[in-house]
């Protein structure tokens, strides 16, 4: 199995070069257009370790900091829009499966501020020192961003595979959707696809969802943010005609349906913005619900 990684890791390591150290690119790169596009994992690993040995390990941490001079992406805004440490790492990990990439980011513990982490792979060949460095640096400005002070990165392997990222305070900072994406919620109702925003438990679950589609939301956080055990959670919306796979469902085809008709997202961006695990994901359900692909709804709503 050929590995591969995401094209927005490998834009970010490119982008660094060229800033500090253009003369450890070994060639004209290409900057990817979609940071969720595949892309072979070999020129990411070779740039990596020629900057690990010629500028060392904290140049290669310091990269995640170019995500803080990133103009609007919707894949990073998606990401940053968590609430808490807990969820982005949730999102960062949604990322990962979303990309299909070959090393993963697990969680081994938490506490009152720190998470443990381990990164895996997929295939054979273990993610090497600079590919771990990578990912601890983005994840490190990532927490930064939506509001933890005083954040330290702590290796625990030789390979830099287990690290410990501790902070020292965490106040969020909640960011929105731009205007347009807001309004155009507001001009459809969710009865046309399936759901109804008036109805008591429902309203208040679809309120909820629509501040951050894309978190892979589970049962049990709904509850708990309505005060209700699971049980009583999925007894009234039983009580109401509806579920919650309904609601999740309703809520992200019609998401998904203003960002392709009033938009130039990608279609791949759009499936994670709207909280989809993958593109088939994405294109399987939109079918499910309206009987064509996106790309098919796209071209006839231009």
């Amino acid at each position: 199995m050929e590995e591969t990684t995401n094209s927005g890791l490998l834009a970010l390591v490119i982008g660094a070069l060229r800033d500090a150290a253009p003369n450890l690119l070994d060639q004209d790169y290409e900057m990817p257009d979609c940071a969720l596009a595949y892309a072979p994992a070999g020129p990411k690993q070779r740039l990596l370790q020629k900057a690990l040995e010629s500028r060392g390990p904290d140049f290669i941490l310091a990269m995640g900091q170019r995500l803080k001079i990133t103009g609007f992406d919707p894949v990073l805004h998606a990401i940053l829009r968590s609430p808490s440490p807990a969820v982005l790492l949730e999102k960062l990990q949604s990322f990962e499966r979303f990309t299909h990439t070959s090393q993963r980011t697990m969680l081994v513990s938490s506490g009152g501020g720190y998470l443990q982490m381990q990164r895996i792979s997929r295939t054979s060949r273990l993610p090497a020192l600079g590919e771990n460095l990578l990912l601890w640096g983005v994840l490190k400005a990532l927490l930064e961003e939506i509001g933890c002070h005083g954040v330290e990165i702590a290796l625990e392997s030789a390979r830099g595979d287990l690290a410990q990222i501790h902070w020292s305070s965490f106040i969020p900072i909640m960011r929105h959707d731009p205007p347009a994406i807001l309004e155009s919620r507001l001009r459809e109702r969710l009865l046309v696809y399936g759901t109804n925003e008036k109805l008591p438990v429902a309203g208040k679950v679809i309120e909820l969802i629509c501040r951050d589609i894309s978190r892979p939301w589970q049962m049990a956080d709904i509850a708990g943010e309505l005060g209700l055990s699971a049980r009583s959670f999925q007894r009234r919306l039983r009580e109401e005609g509806t579920s919650l796979t309904a609601i999740i469902r309703a809520i992200r085809v019609r998401e998904a349906c203003h960002l392709l008709s009033g938009s130039g997202l990608e279609l791949t961006e759009i499936g994670y913005w709207c909280g989809y695990s993958d593109s088939p994901h994405f294109s399987r359900e939109f079918r499910r619900s309206l009987g064509m692909r996106p790309s098919q709804y796209r071209a006839t709503a231009a």
